[in-house]
């Protein structure tokens, strides 16, 4: 079934494999129905899940690109210092966060786990806050 108008990054078969994903279907099931192999199947699949992953970083670089708040934390900044600086930054541009320095730093492991070890951060890290206090990291 072709798509009347595809306005995404994915072609009309990965929309189609990541639908029958979604539906349960294993890979060697949709192999057999598209009469196409498995590895096919994952390969389509693989690419139609980076280019999910490359728009979701082109988005999130548009919004720290755009937001009142933008800030990056350099290497050896302990964890735990990082709310004060976030906060900090919004007191100056009057912006309440949403959330509380906990929230912050749970965001933080769960978001980036690969640039600290620790509490020590081991790679920049990114972050921005849009007007409404919405906390982006990247």
């Amino acid at each position: 079934m072709r798509e009347k108008e595809n306005k995404t990054f994915l072609t009309d078969k990965q929309i189609a494999i990541l639908k029958m994903k979604k539906k349960g279907m294993s890979q060697a099931d949709i192999a057999r129905n598209k009469k196409t192999t498995r590895g096919n199947i994952c390969i389509i699949e693989k690419t139609a899940l980076r280019n999910i992953e490359r728009a979701n970083n082109t988005i999130k670089f548009y919004k720290a690109l755009e937001a009142p708040i933008s800030l990056t934390i350099p290497i050896g900044t302990d964890l735990y210092d990082i709310p004060k600086k976030i906060f900090k930054a919004a007191d100056k541009k009057r912006i309440k966060i949403c959330v509380d320095a906990a929230m912050v730093v749970v965001k933080l492991k769960t978001q980036a786990p690969y640039k600290m070890h620790g509490r020590l951060i081991t790679n920049e890290i990114d972050i921005s806050a849009d007007e409404y206090g919405n906390i982006t990291i990247n």
